[in-house]
């Protein structure tokens, strides 16, 4: 395989997984810091929610690994490009300084850097963590996955691509996922929140509990929220989707220098995920 081949492969792959997209192979936007036309090795445009999505992804046919300048390079195209995601796709695997530049630089540009060999496991990345008859058809964000082992109270973990749960505990990165099924007392995801409330005030009375704003669906009532305990890791923010049936919730916590970058995974897990009825195979 030829740079060509290369990176003829990695834009049919996006043509499939993008169907309703704008995808261009070897296109040039005009930089609006540079004022110069700007190679792109495949550039995706798409509309959500009435707003222009633009990911650029540069295919590097190297015979050694990304590292940190590789990295930097991308992100002033991203800059100069106006671009909402990068995806950086390479032959050789990357170094850690060059993942962790990635992921915590501070600009407002969601980053990821992806073995060509795992291509076909990018967007792929998603799971259907059920309660009993209720379940979701969750996403993962962009560069993390979903890990399906339950915990006590948790369906499932999310985290950053290449970590372990343990690893994104300790650098206190993570996310994990519950659905609460409506009854006689929970017929809402407003009275889900005052119930909640009840009992965090009970065991942190110093707790600061406030509603933020965030995305909306015409499909179901969502909520973000924010408790802020001073014996906890970080702050906690808990997305919530009211479905039919059952309130999907979505708890993340995440350093304050990648609050508003985790926040954005977070509502787009809000914006995507689906719910789903579990039909369990009767016992004779």
């Amino acid at each position: 395989m030829d740079w060509k081949e290369y990176e003829r492969e990695i834009h049919d792959y996006f043509k499939n997984q993008f169907p309703s997209a704008d995808i261009t192979h070897n296109s040039t936007i005009k930089g609006r810091f540079s004022k110069v036309p700007r190679q792109i090795d495949i550039l995706i445009e798409d509309y959500v929610a009435g707003n222009r999505m633009r990911i650029l992804v540069d295919g590097k046919y190297f015979s050694e690994k990304i590292d940190v300048k590789d990295v930097e390079m991308f992100i002033g195209m991203l800059n100069d490009c106006e671009a909402n995601k990068g995806l950086l796709i390479t032959r050789e695997g990357f170094s850690q300084a060059a993942i962790n530049r990635a992921y915590y630089d501070p600009i407002d540009i969601e980053l990821d850097i992806l073995n060509f060999k795992d291509l076909h496991q990018f967007q792929g990345f998603e799971a259907i963590p059920y309660s009993g008859n209720h379940g979701v058809i969750l996403p993962a964000p962009f560069g993390w996955i979903i890990d399906s082992t339950r915990h006590p109270n948790m369906l499932a973990t999310l985290y950053q691509r290449g970590l372990t749960l343990q690893e994104a505990g300790e650098s206190k990165e993570w996310m994990y996922v519950n659905i609460r099924s409506k009854d006689d007392e929970i017929k809402t995801v407003d009275d889900f929140l005052k119930y909640q409330e009840g009992y965090i005030l009970k065991d942190f009375p110093d707790a600061k509990i406030d509603l933020i704003h965030t995305i909306k669906r015409n499909d179901s009532n969502v909520r973000l929220r924010v408790i802020d305990v001073s014996s906890y890791p970080t702050r906690e923010y808990t997305g919530f989707v009211e479905f039919k049936e059952f309130i999907f919730f979505c708890v993340m916590f995440t350093p304050e220098e990648l609050k508003m970058k985790n926040i954005k995974k977070l509502e787009s897990i809000l914006q995507q995920v689906l719910p789903l009825k579990v039909n369990h195979p009767k016992k004779n």
